[in-house]
């Protein structure tokens, strides 16, 4: 078997913390799965900004046999003196081959400029979720900084991987634009298609109180919530496609009808890339007549959360009609399907879509609150219903989204790690850009005009002293300039 360097952003799902968010659930599920294929994986958790090889540079063990586990900061992928320190790392490991899960991830170790195949996971579409990102920030900025740790990935990886077959012909399409679509690449299968997955065996427990012996603890019920209410369970961070006001506006008439439901959110606001989402919502909660029936625990210790699921009647995810719903998919999901919590959704991405269809999930239109608060009253007097299509669920989720069967493909390459045909071969890069070079003008030109006075003069000194560190070497100094002027 191979060994891996595996590149993961935040904390993996297998170590407990508050904060769990998609790319270290993501991270974790591969972790998981390479190590049930026999592979030795180094795991190279991603966090913050500073560096921190070289201080904390020994890995940690983990549950997962063959998995090492060491955290390294963002700056680790950035200098050159820092590069080369984690290269070396990864040399004395003896890596075979490097896999990155997420596209922020695989973009970190396109610095690294290793010659080793390099699988990266472009967990989601990014570019779609820019657009919605500039939705709620209310300018284009995401749209330069997104396409910025995109590209490094559309030309460096050797396979990709992406979290739906609509994701994934998109994807196909963005590597068109990048020039990897040429004859050294005919015939191969440049992306896999890997959905989300479920943890086989029990989740982490009751909670951090629970005793031995006492996993079926529910600290939600005759706690938070009466004991006989019917619970709607929202889990994880408020993103740019949550539709917070089609869902408070139906939960708010629900309640109005019926007195049983009680509306119960673990998360809230993702820090540094929507935090004004879960902010509206909040303040619509704090003004609401039923604002005592609503819930908001934000993150919770993860040992807490399968006690939540267990505990909840149904949950909720309510989607606004953007493309990045329509690539993308839910982690949340399929982690409530695995502990028998159904729930209403709209449908938008191929999980949601294909969960409607087989009746593992119950439709609500987007953009129709009416027709939510509807839904809502009807399952609080069918509990029983809503049980079984629970029960119906969790038989689904062991039986599809097991975490070897979903990341098959990416063990597979492992087994014997090889680079793309192409590699090597001066590959063309952003055709799209390069075919009007006037756009980059104008792109580069829409992108400064978005930056506050503050944000220009940081992103100019950052740059800067990135060229000091890097591009400025003593032997780069005098490039180009006459030998007899050198020592003047």
């Amino acid at each position: 078997m191979s060994r891996i360097v595996l590149a993961g952003i935040g904390t993996p799902a297998f170590v407990p913390a508050r904060h769990h968010a998609g790319p270290g659930l993501r991270c974790a599920h591969f972790a998981r799965a390479l190590s049930a294929a026999g592979h030795r994986v180094l795991l190279l958790s991603i966090e913050g900004g500073r560096s921190r090889v070289g201080r904390d540079s020994r890995p940690q063990d983990t549950s997962l046999a063959g998995v090492e586990l060491l955290k390294v900061g963002e700056e680790d992928f950035s200098t050159a003196g820092q590069s080369h320190s984690l290269s070396s790392l990864l040399e004395e490991y003896g890596a075979e081959a490097m896999v990155a899960a997420t596209a922020y991830a695989s973009s970190l170790a396109t610095r690294l400029q290793s010659e080793l195949p390099f699988w990266a996971d472009v967990f989601g579409d990014l570019m779609s979720e820019a657009q919605a990102k500039a939705s709620v920030a209310g300018n284009d900025y995401a749209l330069a900084h997104f396409w910025t740790l995109l590209n490094p990935v559309l030309a460096r990886a050797d396979r990709y991987s992406a979290v739906s077959r609509a994701q994934a012909d998109a994807l196909i399409g963005q590597l068109g634009l990048s020039g990897r679509l040429s004859s050294s690449t005919v015939g191969e299968r440049l992306v896999e298609v890997i959905t989300c997955a479920v943890e086989e065996g029990p989740l982490d427990g009751a909670g951090p109180a629970a005793a031995p012996g006492e996993l079926n603890v529910e600290p939600l019920r005759g706690s938070v919530v009466p004991e006989d209410a019917f619970v709607v369970l929202w889990s994880g961070g408020f993103n740019t496609w949550c539709d917070i006001d089609t869902m408070f506006t139906g939960l708010e008439s629900a309640m109005g009808r019926e007195g049983r439901i009680h509306f119960v959110a673990t998360g809230g606001a993702i820090k540094g890339h929507d935090e004004a989402t879960y902010a509206r919502f909040a303040a619509a909660v704090a003004g609401s007549r039923f604002r005592e029936r609503f819930h908001l625990q934000g993150w919770i210790e993860s040992v807490w959360l399968e006690s939540y699921y267990r505990s909840a009647d149904i949950g909720i995810n309510i989607e606004k009609d953007v493309y990045e719903r329509r690539f993308g998919s839910e982690n949340r999901v399929v982690q409530w399907m695995r502990a028998g919590l159904p729930c209403i959704s709209t449908g938008l991405s191929s999980l949601g879509s294909d969960l409607l269809q087989r009746g593992l999930a119950f439709a609500s239109p987007c953009g129709d609150s009416e027709a939510l608060a509807r839904r809502l009253c009807e399952l609080a007097a069918n509990p029983h219903g809503v049980a079984g299509t629970g029960s119906a669920c969790a038989e689904f989720a062991a039986r599809e989204f097991s975490v070897v069967g979903t990341a098959r493909p990416l063990c597979q390459w492992c087994e014997r790690p090889h680079k793309s045909g192409d590699s090597g071969a001066g590959r063309v890069v952003s055709l799209g850009l390069l075919s009007a070079p006037g756009s980059v003008v104008t792109f580069l030109e829409a992108y400064l005009a978005q930056l506050s006075w503050g944000q220009l003069l940081y992103r100019s000194l950052r740059w800067i002293w990135r060229r000091l560190a890097r591009g400025l070497r003593p032997d780069k100094l005098f490039a180009g300039v006459d030998e007899s002027r050198r020592n003047e």
